[in-house]
């Protein structure tokens, strides 16, 4: 067995090697460098790469997002530098790429080509995001398309990101398309719109808003709006907006 990381990533294959209960060496090459896990019936017992042995070497490998690899059969390892099944070192590879991955409402999310192979495997609303990603899209306007809470459709492709089924790339933050529903008090947005704005463009406290017409409001954050912008009863009256408007809203800076 050989091939490249384009399809399916070290942590699915090397899943599937200790699923399959199999003994030898899964052969790494990245970067111009050689790197070695050994399986026995399944369990990792040995690993080297970029230096480094043991703990470190597998987590490296499990890391990988480009390279090459071969898996020979019944090879044996030199000598023993890990204990314990796969599924502990996976939980601590997850955590490191956990680290290294986010996901912002404004970026742009495709689905990686190794996506196709694994989509059996995925639970119906992770499925349901990659499927309707198409070529690529934001959170905010999947949150918007499936009518999911845009905290969970961001942390949701949060965590197919780090398993590498997503391609994400950093878009500044921008304006937002919002449907206005009705409030109590005042004005409010998504509290994860308002902090990506701020984090962006520093402070502000008011949002520029965009339907029939252009007004300013001074906005408050709440956590599960998604696509809404919140409006009471005077502020819908006083500017002549209407339930179920769509308005563009962007922060007044």
């Amino acid at each position: 067995m050989e091939g490249d990381f384009r399809l399916l990533g070290p942590i699915d294959l090397l899943q599937l090697l200790a699923q399959g209960g199999r003994t030898g060496v899964f052969e790494v090459e990245a970067g111009g460098e050689r790197g070695e896990v050994y399986l026995e019936r399944g369990r990792p017992v040995h690993a080297v790469f970029r230096g480094r042995v043991g703990r470190e070497a597998l987590l490296e490998v499990l890391g990988l997002k480009e390279g090459r690899f071969r898996f020979l059969l019944s090879v044996r390892p030199p000598l023993g530098s890990l204990e314990g099944p796969l599924e502990a070192y996976l939980l601590q590879a997850v955590r490191l790429l956990d680290e290294g991955v986010e996901v912002g409402p404004f970026d742009l999310v495709r689905p990686d080509p190794r996506a196709q192979a694994v989509q059996a495997t995925l639970d119906p609303v992770e499925l349901s995001l990659l499927l309707a990603l198409g070529p690529g899209k934001s959170p905010l306007d999947l949150a918007a398309e499936l009518s999911l809470p845009l905290g969970e459709v961001v942390r949701r492709l949060g965590h197919l990101a780090r398993l590498r089924l997503l391609e994400v790339h950093s878009r500044v933050p921008r304006t937002a398309r919002l449907r206005v529903t009705l409030g109590r008090k005042g004005a409010q947005v998504e509290a994860l719109l308002l902090a990506t704005w701020r984090a962006h463009y520093g402070p502000f406290r008011q949002v520029r808003v965009k339907g029939g017409r252009e007004v300013v409001l001074e906005a408050e954050g709440a956590e599960g709006l998604g696509v809404e912008l919140r409006l009471s009863p005077e502020l819908l009256l006083f500017h002549g907006f209407k339930v179920g408007e769509e308005v563009l809203v962007w922060p007044e800076v």
